[in-house]
């Protein structure tokens, strides 16, 4: 018996340094590649919505600045029709998100890269959780890369000039935040 409680001591130990490794790795990748905020399952079920009510028929879905994957598993989950990728820059976030869709045996495409340098060409549905010191260069860049009638949807932070087609509010408390857990809807003409 003495045996059994010291092998599952030991088990213990390991996993709990795991974890404390792990934990580690994320703070000081969220301190080096800029923060991981996971969308909101609101924000996610106003998301879905969104998509069916303007692009029922699209093809492609990008997040741009995707982490760990919460928000293209659930797009992928609820309409399976799409073809979802999962942008970012951190190797570690891609590896886990890609670790996660294995495992649950989802398809998704994920790419370790900069969205400033990803071809957005041929999308239809872009989305964003990024900070507002990102979203001038990023409005630029989909103004001149998007096609014609693409869908654009920001979480929280807008674009300074382009105007949205509809604004969502999915966290109706009041925060210190502007305009926290609201979606922004953009199409390009």
């Amino acid at each position: 018996m003495n045996i059994l409680i010291y092998f599952v001591l030991i088990l213990l130990s390991v996993l709990f340094a795991i974890f404390v490794v792990l934990f580690f790795v994320f703070v000081i990748d969220s301190i080096l590649r800029g923060h991981d905020l996971s969308t909101s399952k609101r924000a996610i079920r106003a998301l879905v919505k969104i998509i069916s009510q303007y692009k029922p028929e699209a093809n492609s879905f990008y997040d741009l600045g995707s982490g760990r994957g919460t928000l293209v598993l659930a797009v992928k989950r609820k309409l399976p029709h799409l073809v979802v990728y999962g942008i970012d820059n951190s190797a570690i976030r891609i590896f886990f998100a890609e670790l996660k869709f294995r495992l649950l045996n989802r398809k998704v495409n994920f790419k370790k890269q900069d969205i400033f340098q990803t071809d957005l060409r041929n999308v239809d549905i872009v989305y964003t959780y990024l900070w507002y010191d990102l979203m001038p260069l990023l409005e630029k860049k989909l103004q001149k890369e998007l096609k014609q009638g693409a869908i654009v949807i920001t979480n929280t932070s807008n674009f300074p000039t382009w105007k949205p087609i509809q604004k969502v509010v999915t966290y109706p408390k009041v925060s210190k935040t502007p305009d926290f857990e609201t979606l922004f809807v953009y199409v390009k003409n």
